[in-house]
């Protein structure tokens, strides 16, 4: 397994915002998959955040994940955030999404950052929970789902 960012593959930025379009973009009023992919452009710079970290098997595409700036503005101090969490079909099940995950940690700490958060539909937090993510509370997507709010320091990757 090889992770590069999707800025040594921008190439790639259709297909991811496929996956991000057709997995959560489209509960979104008001949202197309060319508002998806000119969304995803942040992530083209290089050596700095935010990032969008791909995972490469056998040089084809199977998963993708960001550390990115606000995902939710209400709470402007909690500045870093996981996002975008999305394995392919055929590689789920396999842990590759929290070695993605840590990762993302991994880099992040390179960034100087200290604390990540996330929001997940799961109210129990499933795999986060298990990779050592606190709950903190609940809100609600611009999609109107509710989702969790949770908490972990990248100081937990070590």
């Amino acid at each position: 397994m090889q992770f590069i960012s999707l800025s040594e593959a921008p190439h790639l930025l259709p297909q991811v915002a496929h996956w991000y379009f057709d997995t959560w973009g489209r509960h979104v009023p008001g949202m197309s998959l060319d508002d998806e992919q000119i969304r995803l452009e942040v992530f083209l710079q290089q050596d700095e955040l935010p990032l969008l970290l791909l995972a490469m098997q056998d040089q084809r595409l199977v998963a993708a994940a960001q550390l990115k700036f606000h995902e939710r503005t209400e709470r402007p101090e909690r500045l870093h955030w996981l996002g975008g969490v999305y394995v392919c079909e055929s590689q789920r099940g396999h842990g590759l999404a929290a070695r993605l995950i840590e990762e993302v940690m991994t880099r992040g700490r390179g960034f100087g950052v200290r604390d990540v958060y996330l929001q997940t539909e799961r109210d129990d937090g499933g795999l986060y929970r298990r990779l050592g993510w606190k709950p903190l509370e609940m809100q609600v997507h611009a999609s109107g789902v509710p989702v969790r709010i949770m908490q972990r320091s990248v100081s937990a990757t070590e």
